[in-house]
């Protein structure tokens, strides 16, 4: 009897190693499937994530030639992949009405432990879209309105006329918040507090202000006396946004609509008296803030991603 029970217990060690082997076996493999689950889907986001962050950079290097030269934006865009992208990489950019650039990437990416199963690569893709658009509001205004004619980069032009070259006592001073020459000159010195919006009517000031338009203009030349409009950074005090009028037409103080912004670079006032007047050099700059289509296009314009 106990001979049989040795043997029997014997052969069940014997099933029972035959099994764990099976087990083991099994586990081994799925322990392998598993990291290369892993490791690989990890290795795929991370090329997901810098091809993404590469077509977004791409197309915000290339709407910045937009909409005035589609060429220049699409060779911009493409560059700055071909720069900052890497070996395998395929890029392609499509320019739509002049106003947005759209990147699709695609990448090919070796795999590690996918190989096992037969699985040696993948691809992964981004897309991005960027647009320009002119804003439509603004913040910090400077009191001086102006009537769009069609303005140059890099022109000067009066930005508040003297005496006797306005219409019927307006000479492009506006008042914004309150009327009278200390609102007034401060919102020449330091720019009106609170957003304008393309639609907006605001007041004109009546008569030439002259002694707050000298005290105010002065006051940000001083801040910066010796920038030009070549070398003026951002931020600057010397560059001015002033809203884009519909019309200056208005007998005496009156309503007049914003219909867009402009920037320009403060170059002084001149003259004296009643005939002082104001010039300014036209920019064309990108800025942050509301943007629309529906809004006139002025130089002034927002750039993003918009997919």
């Amino acid at each position: 009897m106990s001979k049989f029970c040795v043997k029997l217990a014997g052969k069940l060690l014997r099933s029972q190693r035959g099994a764990v082997a099976v087990l083991t076996a099994l586990a081994f493999t799925a322990m392998l499937g598993f990291a290369a689950i892993v490791v690989d889907v990890g290795l795929l986001y991370f090329n997901r994530v810098e091809l993404a962050n590469l077509a977004d950079a791409a197309a915000l290097a290339g709407v910045q030639d937009l909409p005035d030269d589609a060429a220049a934006a699409r060779a911009s865009a493409l560059d700055y992949a071909a720069r900052n992208g890497r070996s395998g990489d395929a890029v392609t950019v499509e320019i739509i009405d002049n106003h947005s650039v759209a990147v699709q990437a695609t990448r090919p990416v070796e795999l590690f432990f996918a190989r096992v199963f037969g699985l040696n690569s993948s691809t992964v893709q981004a897309a991005a879209k960027a647009a320009v658009r002119p804003l439509s509001a603004a913040t910090g205004v400077v009191p001086f309105g102006v009537v769009w004619n069609d303005f140059v980069f890099g022109q000067t032009y009066e930005l508040k006329e003297g005496g006797g070259s306005g219409t019927s006592g307006n000479y492009g001073a506006l008042a914004l918040r309150a009327r009278g020459g200390s609102t007034y000159c401060d919102n020449v010195k330091y720019g009106y507090n609170s957003t304008l919006r393309v639609g907006d009517w605001v007041e004109t000031e009546t008569g030439n202000m002259s002694g707050p338009t000298s005290e105010g203009v002065n006051y940000r030349i001083g801040l910066d006396p010796h920038a030009t409009f070549a070398t003026v950074q951002k931020g600057s005090p010397r560059i001015v946004i002033l809203p884009v009028l519909a019309s200056l037409d208005v007998n005496g103080r009156g309503e007049v609509q914003i219909v867009g912004f402009a920037a320009f670079f403060l170059e002084g006032v001149h003259g004296s008296g009643k005939d002082n007047y104001v010039t300014g050099k036209f920019m064309k700059m990108y800025m942050p803030g509301e943007a629309a289509d529906s809004a006139g296009d002025y130089g002034l314009r927002n750039i993003a991603l918009v997919q």
